[in-house]
């Protein structure tokens, strides 16, 4: 209103308007307050949050580290799986070098057998005779038997089982 409005009113009506002004400002101030307890409720929660997801974090990291560390341990196992089927495959192949010496081996030992079985029969005495004794010690061992192994490589591995 402008001054001279005012002037014009008597003081009923000025007390009237100030009594208005009064009641508004009192409403205001009673908002104000109940925003401003709002505000604080929302920032305790804001904060009871915070230190809710702050716990979370710590946990998820945690987590994080867990599963980089899990990750590591299964590249390691991985690794040393691969190493082991390298290291198989060698061991096979050893195993199939082995057993041709053996075979040799074996090739040699029955022909030296053949040999001294020949030059015994010259002579008409057969020295390896089955179940004989040599010397005065007994046989103690059970008598042996052949038996073919299978490899994993197709191969078969020859040798002598005691059954």
């Amino acid at each position: 209103m402008a001054d001279r409005e005012l002037k014009k009113l008597n003081r009923r009506e000025l007390l009237k308007m100030l009594l208005v002004q009064c009641e508004e400002t009192e409403r205001l101030k009673q908002e104000s307050d109940d925003i401003r307890e709002q505000y604080e409720v929302m920032a305790e929660s804001y904060e009871r949050l915070k230190k809710k997801l702050d716990l979370k974090d710590a946990r998820l990291n945690q987590k994080d580290e867990k599963i980089a560390e899990l990750k590591e341990q299964i590249e390691e196992m991985k690794r040393s799986r691969a190493i082991e089927l390298n290291e198989a495959g060698s061991i096979a192949e050893a195993a199939i070098r082995i057993n041709g010496v053996f075979e040799a081996a074996q090739k040699a030992a029955e022909q030296y057998l053949m040999n001294v079985r020949e030059l015994s029969e010259r002579e008409n005495r057969i020295p390896f005779e089955p179940g004989r004794i040599a010397g005065s010690r007994k046989k103690t061992n059970p008598p042996r038997t052949r038996q073919v192994v299978p490899m994993s490589l197709g191969q078969a591995v020859s040798g002598d089982i005691y059954g």
